[in-house]
């Protein structure tokens, strides 16, 4: 009843103006001094918690600081939760470890800090739970999807809550254009063949037929695989969260084991325990590590390489933005933030270690570390599959982390503060 009065007073007011052409230089303060005063309204935190359909959850207790009690009645068009704590450590691990373990660790210890890039580990893991911590706090408060759009819009106001999301948008947005073309380009690399061909005990040619090579590399920079792969993804996320996420919990899986196998296999070959080829001994041992942090590099390599490093850990907001998708925002989503940074410190520490003992530090590739790493000691067909594993099936499944977190911040910014 008030917003039917309240249209009907606006629908006066125009014609009125319209009515009346020198009122309307007056009325011009006015409109910018309520848009003004829109612009910088925040949002209540109550409203923001019957958006969230806090009372769907039979096992919710508020605990909230302000002393705000839920007292929402259930609501039928309160979403349907699929996600639990498994899912979004999954989505988060799968969402963050990646360029970090296949790029970067081998960059690290090459040019900045040599064996002493786990410590450079552990220095941006420190910076980003410094973000993180934060993040895990106020998704307990306000678990709402849209992640930073409802923090600002709750915190300082509904104009920085836009800017904020648009930034978000803008940048999952351009991040996901970008996998797509990388994860097109190496993926039609590799059905040509010139995965490896710096590798000539494993160059082989080209098997594709010409039209195929027309269709997948047209010229002026348009790249077919990565229409066809984002939408495949976007059909993927459209059959439901259920299905999605057991696609993501799929290869979040194998991706950590891959990566655990990455690691047992580095200490492995260090230990000795696979006896060496005598025309062609192997590089890796523990006495690489030796000195583990060379004199060049010192404690301010150490500290350039986790500023570089801090990079590995971004992705971890994207779990904020599934509150609306679980069981139980309150505790999991926390949990999972936290987890997801923990999980992935401990990964990357001993993911360098292994590979700046397989392979000096000094001659560790800076493009494919572990690849080239196992290359070089001999295990020609784990280097293929690290290879072709890390830069695929990677890249698709941080594609489909980036492009799954969209519609949520669509969804938040379009409900405003409407009930």
């Amino acid at each position: 009843m008030q917003r039917t009065v309240r249209k009907h007073n606006n629908l006066q007011e125009n014609i009125n103006l319209i009515r009346n052409p020198i009122r309307q230089s007056k009325a011009t303060k006015p409109t910018m001094t309520a848009f003004l005063s829109s612009a910088f309204q925040r949002k209540s935190l109550h409203l923001m918690r019957e958006q969230a359909h806090m009372s769907d959850s039979p096992h919710h207790e508020p605990t909230l600081s302000s002393g705000l009690t839920n007292n929402c009645e259930a609501s039928e068009e309160a979403p349907h939760r699929h996600m639990s704590i498994y899912d979004l450590l999954s989505f988060g691990i799968g969402c963050t470890i990646g360029s970090g373990v296949f790029v970067l660790a081998g960059l690290t210890a090459n040019s900045y800090a040599g064996p002493g890039a786990s410590i450079s580990y552990l220095f941006a893991g420190l910076v980003a739970a410094a973000s993180g911590l934060p993040y895990a706090e106020l998704s307990a408060v306000m678990p709402l999807d849209g992640s930073t759009y409802e923090y600002a819009y709750v915190s300082l106001g509904e104009i920085f809550a836009v800017m904020a999301s648009l930034c978000q948008t803008l940048e999952y947005g351009g991040s996901a254009a970008a996998v797509a073309r990388s994860w097109g380009e190496k993926f039609v690399d590799w059905l040509k063949g010139d995965e490896f061909s710096e590798n000539d005990d494993l160059a082989v040619e080209s098997a594709l037929p010409q039209w195929a090579e027309s269709f997948l590399e047209p010229g002026y920079g348009i790249n077919p695989m990565a229409a066809i792969i984002a939408s495949i993804c976007t059909y993927l996320l459209l059959w439901g969260v259920r299905e999605s996420k057991f696609a993501t919990n799929l290869i979040s899986t194998i991706k950590i084991s891959l990566i655990a196998f990455m690691i047992i296999g580095g200490f492995v070959l260090s230990s000795g325990v696979v006896p060496d080829d005598e025309n062609n001994p192997r590089p890796a041992s523990f006495s690489n590590w030796n000195p583990f942090i060379p004199e060049e590099y010192g404690l301010s390599g150490i500290l350039r390489g986790s500023s570089i490093l801090f990079f590995a850990f971004i992705g971890f907001d994207q779990v904020c933005n599934l509150s609306g998708e679980t069981k139980n925002p309150v505790s999991d989503v926390p949990r999972a933030v936290i987890l997801t940074l923990l999980v992935d410190a401990v990964l990357y520490m001993l993911a360098a270690l292994a590979l700046t003992a397989m392979v000096p530090y000094d001659e560790i590739s800076l493009v494919s570390g572990f690849p080239r790493a196992f290359g070089v000691n001999g295990w020609f067909w784990a280097e293929k599959m690290t290879a072709v594993s890390g830069e695929h099936l990677f890249l698709l499944l941080q594609f489909m982390g980036l492009f799954f977190t969209l519609p949520y911040i669509s969804a938040t910014l379009s409900m405003g503060d409407e009930k």
